[in-house]
């Protein structure tokens, strides 16, 4: 900062507890004017500026006159830091403590949304505040000046020769499996400068060894230790995850038991998958499902979802010791990417509740540390109850197979995990909580926090519905087990879809398989339900089994039962016929013998006679036709063929 830049023309300044205004100034000079009075002073720069350092002389705090139009944008930024930082700092009671210091750089630093290694250290911190009181706290006096170009940073210094070459040892050397470490890739950098003869200057090693720093370490790891290295170091904690309240983090998860199950005639039934939500402030149970499927269905997370939001009624757990009262809406619910969490049913349904969804990727646990803490308390828990097999990855070897120790039921499982989860886990001290319980933890500050079960829960029963997928026919609507649903609203939806060209792609529905009065139809443009009514006026309260009975007792097929009966009776009457049939004529004396009618001695003889008279017939009139032929042969006269030969 020059004294140009520091005192101004008609600036008002503080000598000695008395205010002074500059009126006239130039390079070695200052006049200045005491104020509400007509005396005057010629001092030189130099003992203003002496002065200012000592702090005897002093700027206004509001102080307008200094001029920002010589600032860059980048130094604007750092002056509202700068601002932020230290007149956070200035408001507490003991601004040297080191309380005071940590404080505000967790608080500004949050405020600022700055990483870590970025925010100020507190000795940094503190001398910026000294700094500023002494200019009388005005931020501007905190810049620092550039002696280089502020665009020009040190890695575009590099020459492109060397940052060619360093790019090349990087990538063929240094970013390979087991490759050379960073002192040996600088010895190859060292050679092939020296070999190559470039115009440019050598690297030097802690450039080097910058650039190597300054690469992706996950991308490091993985090139030259494998995927698996990468993956577990990816899984190194790198922050805490922290919530200030109930409901503000909570997190879902399904847990797959290795235990099978038998419903009451001892068959099995399966293996359980428990869907759980945990609030984590107070580490809390909020809601559990246990299913019996091969897959994790959006049926069961919106059950789950279900039981966490509305309040559990006592007279469904009789067979518990405490009272489950945890419940409540969740404002940030963290989840995986799996379908059963992400999909369009979850997604208007979470809309309809408010709740926001964090999804993470699959496969990596440690972004839902807490749910995947309780699985594992849960399982270990679950050790010891008849049928439970432990974990696959156990490794553990059974006598007989894991179905032959099936005891338990599905309700009686269920029973059991609920006793786990209220009686036994939410009763013991958390060592993340203070080694307070999770109840003790839910009851201090539930009062703080209300449980918020939304007005329209109701909607629940609409998605837990089974769900299909239809077009929205333009006259008839939407059409389902030979059933139609149709609306006002739903030919407005479609129109809306018409213009949007989206008439043509299927909708999701939900129906009541044991009530087809109505369905649900999830308006794509919104995820906004719409309740459409079924066009059969008879359909209330009927299922779709009932409507599909009445219609073939009312309306039954008459002519194609009668066309079946009379071709019955006609291939009947074709089949006896052809029992009936002649199977063998022979005429004798105009007589017509069948197999039915006995044959006399004579009727034979005279048969044989017969086929010995046609056989002879046949035999002479044969002689003739030859003779005949021979004869024809004799009168044509026989063709001479004469053959010329040289002399």
């Amino acid at each position: 900062m020059t004294r140009q830049q520091i005192f101004k023309t008609n600036m008002v300044i503080t000598r000695s507890n008395r205010e002074y205004k500059i009126t006239m100034m130039n390079d070695d000079l200052v006049t200045l004017q005491v104020l509400k009075s007509d005396n005057y002073q010629i001092v030189p720069v130099d003992q203003l500026l002496a002065e200012y350092q000592l702090g005897t002389l002093t700027l206004p705090v509001f102080n307008s006159n200094v001029d920002h139009a010589w600032l860059t944008q980048k130094q604007c930024d750092q002056i509202k830091r700068y601002d932020t930082y230290l007149n956070y700092l200035d408001k507490q009671l003991f601004h040297a403590a080191k309380d005071s210091l940590k404080l505000t750089i967790a608080t500004c630093g949050e405020v600022l949304n700055e990483p870590l290694n970025y925010r100020p250290s507190a000795s940094t911190l503190q001398r910026w505040y000294k700094k500023w009181r002494v200019n009388n706290r005005n931020s501007i006096y905190l810049l620092k000046s550039n002696k280089h170009d502020p665009s020009l940073h040190q890695s575009n210094r590099i020459p492109t020769q060397m940052r060619q070459l360093v790019n090349d040892i990087i990538d063929s050397e240094y970013l390979t499996l087991n490759g050379p470490n960073i002192a040996q890739c600088y010895k190859i950098l060292t050679y092939r400068h020296h070999q190559m003869d470039l115009d440019c200057k050598m690297m030097s090693k802690s450039t080097f060894y910058r650039e190597i720093n300054k690469l992706d370490k996950n991308i490091v790891v993985k090139k030259r230790e494998g995927v698996i290295a990468a993956n577990k170091n990816r899984r190194n904690a790198k922050q805490k995850y922290q919530a200030n309240g109930l409901f503000e983090r909570c997190e879902m998860d399904a847990v797959h038991v290795n235990i099978y199950l038998v419903n009451e005639h001892g068959e099995i039934i399966g293996k359980p998958i428990i869907f759980l939500i945990i609030d984590v402030y107070s580490r809390c149970i909020l809601g559990m499902h246990i299913s019996i499927q091969g897959a994790e269905t959006t049926y069961a997370a919106v059950s789950v979802l279900r039981h966490a939001i509305l309040p559990k009624a006592a007279e469904n757990y009789t067979y518990l010791t405490n009272k489950w009262g945890c419940h409540g809406t969740p404002i940030n619910l963290y989840v995986d990417s799996g379908t059963s969490f992400i999909n369009d049913s979850m997604n208007s349904l979470l809309a309809q509740l408010k709740i926001t969804r964090i999804a993470g990727p699959s496969r990596q646990p440690w972004k839902r540390p807490f749910i995947e803490r309780f699985n594992s308390t849960l399982r270990n828990k679950l050790k010891g109850i008849p049928g439970y097999l432990g974990k696959k990855s156990d490794g553990k070897t059974f006598d007989k197979a894991g179905k032959h120790y099936a005891t338990l039921t599905l309700s009686e499982f269920e029973k059991i995990v609920c006793i786990l989860i209220n009686d036994e886990y939410h009763q013991e001290p958390h060592g993340g909580l203070n080694n307070q319980s999770p109840s003790e933890v839910w009851a201090k500050n539930i009062a703080f926090c209300p449980a918020i079960v939304p007005p329209n829960v109701s909607i629940f029963d609409m998605y837990l519905r089974h769900q299909a997928l239809g077009k929205i026919q333009q006259t008839k609507g939407v059409q389902y087990k030979k059933q139609f649903f149709n609306s006002d609203e739903l030919r407005q939806l479609y129109c809306s879809l018409q213009i949007k060209n989206l008439h043509k792609d299927k909708v999701i529905f939900y129906v009541d398989e044991l009530d087809a009065s109505d369905i649900v139809v999830i308006n794509p443009l919104n995820n906004s339900p719409l309740f459409v009514q079924n066009t059969c006026v008879s359909s209330h309260m009927k299922t779709f089994e009932q409507l599909k009975a009445t219609e073939s007792v009312s309306r039954p097929n008459i002519a194609n039962a009668k066309i079946k009966e009379i071709s019955k009776a006609a291939q009947l009457r074709k089949k006896q016929a052809s029992k009936d049939k002649v199977l063998t004529k022979n005429i004798i004396n105009n007589e017509t013998i069948s197999l039915d009618q006995a044959l006399d001695p004579s009727i034979i003889e005279k048969m044989f006679t017969k086929r010995q008279t046609a056989a002879f017939s046949e035999l002479t009139s044969s002689t003739e036709e030859n003779n005949n032929n021979k004869e024809v042969q004799q009168k044509r006269p026989p063709k001479i063929i004469t053959y010329k030969t040289r002399d």
